[in-house]
């Protein structure tokens, strides 16, 4: 399984953007700020969408059954 953190960076990578830049995009103070919070690996669903967002892609999270049910 790919850690968030593995995911964030190939995101930055695919963008061409340095995780300084996209803690900036974000609205942290700093980037240590988002290092802490990165290092971490907890961000909510909305900061997820934003990481997504920010570096051109989407972020999806869903519970998918057999039957097409999705939440």
């Amino acid at each position: 399984m790919i850690s968030i953190q593995d995911k964030i960076d190939m995101a930055c990578a695919y963008a061409h953007i340095s995780k300084a830049e996209l803690s900036r995009r974000l609205g942290y103070a700093t980037p240590q700020a988002f290092q802490t919070r990165y290092n971490t690996g907890k961000f909510t669903q909305e900061e997820l969408q934003q990481i997504a967002l920010i570096t051109g892609g989407q972020y999806i999270s869903v519970f998918r059954y057999p039957d097409g049910t999705e939440f």
